[in-house]
């Protein structure tokens, strides 16, 4: 006897899920034309997300910095054991932030479900140690809701907005 369990948000609903091809289209689009810095989140797991953010930083001249304990770690992992490739000189320490020009900047950040504690949530609740929202930032939430999850996000995307940042999400990138 075998025994298939599975689990897909969303599931219920009509219709596809773009390729990922469209998604790295889309960083890459976005980034091109932000004027400022580049705030990215996703899910700390999703490796060849974080592969996309790099690819297209690169392409874009800008650095990438890191922010959230489970978004570090993965990172560090997934670099030591292959599964992530980093240009030289790409990957940017928080202390190398302070006189570097926003348009040459991007982070990568938890948070995509506004979980309280997480970097893109500090930074909405402006209690974040190394990184406040300026006018003239880009964030993309790169991740769709999971279902009970939606006022968290809703609350963190109006927190942005409110200090200026332009934001991408389910709701207006589709």
């Amino acid at each position: 006897v075998l025994l298939l369990l599975s689990d897909s948000t969303y599931a219920e609903l009509p219709g596809y899920t773009p390729s990922e091809r469209v998604v790295g289209e889309a960083l890459d689009q976005i980034m091109a034309n932000a004027p400022g810095r580049v705030i990215i989140t996703t899910f700390a797991s999703l490796v060849s997300r974080i592969q996309q953010v790099i690819d297209a930083a690169a392409k874009h001249q800008r650095r990438v910095f890191v922010v959230g304990r489970a978004m570090s770690d993965t990172v560090r992992m997934a670099l030591e054991l292959g599964y992530l490739k980093a240009p030289n000189g790409i990957l940017g320490r928080i202390d190398e932030l302070r006189n570097m020009p926003h348009n040459k900047i991007v982070f990568i950040a938890t948070g995509s479900q506004g979980e309280p504690t997480s970097g893109l949530v500090r930074m909405a609740n402006r209690d974040h140690r190394h990184v406040s929202i300026v006018p003239g930032d880009t964030v993309i939430i790169s991740a769709s809701p999971i279902p009970g999850n939606e006022s968290l996000v809703n609350r963190t995307v109006d927190s942005l907005l409110k200090q200026g940042a332009q934001v991408y999400y389910d709701k207006v990138a589709q």
